[in-house]
């Protein structure tokens, strides 16, 4: 197996991509830089593809592996502490009574998931013509945001991206919620947060073939990366070494 890194003039393109690269050089493994899809010709099917979510996607789909969204997996609606429903992005310009609510498109690549309060708030949010599904849930108060971080069904971490560092998840919720996940990838990420009045709620699911690491140890984020490709490809997983990579 080869990572392929995507790259601007043969240095990681990004955060995401400098992790992996590090993870997967520090474990022995050749890591082939790539700046576009197009260079993917040569990739062998167990080969490790890291870069942004739409170059991963379209090598993905080119190997007809699902490249469907996760976002609130059915054994985890216990843990949203919120009412969640599916609608269209037009309905929700049209039933100002709802607002403010929380919304994101089904499809992840058409805007970032916000709430939408005002008009100003749907600029941008489509185009005319184009009626979208969307994911839409009542609007919570989170003060921090936690991502942790899973592999064949065992935390490697827990990293806050967002809010009050003060505020972490409790722990009991979050080895439950992840405990619940009968249906998990072998690799993913499930964001945390805590409210305002002190609960800790699920925020949502992020599937592991593309994730920000959010300073996940990089021999960590790499065995994360490859458990799941090798999963999704239909190909044994070269990082499963049966034993735990050290933490530092």
């Amino acid at each position: 197996m080869k990572a392929y890194i995507q790259s601007i003039n043969g240095m990681p393109r990004g955060m995401s991509q400098y992790t992996a690269w590090l993870g997967f050089k520090n474990m022995g493994f050749e890591t082939v830089p790539f700046e576009t899809v197009d260079d993917l010709d040569a990739c062998d099917r167990e080969d490790v593809v890291v870069g942004g979510l739409g170059v991963v996607r379209a090598r993905l789909r080119a190997l007809s592996a699902d490249t469907s969204e996760i976002n609130y997996p059915e054994e985890l609606r216990p843990f949203l502490g919120r009412r969640l429903w599916k609608t269209t992005i037009d309905h929700v310009s049209t039933e100002v009574s709802s607002w403010p609510l929380f919304v994101k498109p089904v499809e992840g690549k058409r805007f970032t998931g916000c709430v939408v309060a005002s008009t100003k708030d749907l600029i941008g949010k489509g185009c005319c013509g184009e009626d979208f599904p969307v994911i839409c849930s009542e609007v919570v108060d989170f003060v921090s945001e936690y991502r942790c971080f899973v592999r064949y069904g065992e935390i490697l971490d827990v990293r806050r991206y967002r809010g009050d560092w003060s505020k972490a998840p409790g722990r009991e919720v979050v080895e439950r919620a992840i405990a619940a996940y009968a249906s998990a990838p072998a690799g993913y990420a499930a964001d945390f947060g805590v409210t305002s009045d002190g609960r800790t709620l699920l925020v949502e699911v992020n599937d592991g073939y593309s994730l920000g690491p959010y300073g996940l140890w990089p021999e960590l984020y790499a065995q994360l990366l490859s458990a799941r490709w090798a999963q999704m490809v239909g190909t044994n997983d070269p990082c499963d070494f049966g034993v735990p990579v050290p933490r530092m």
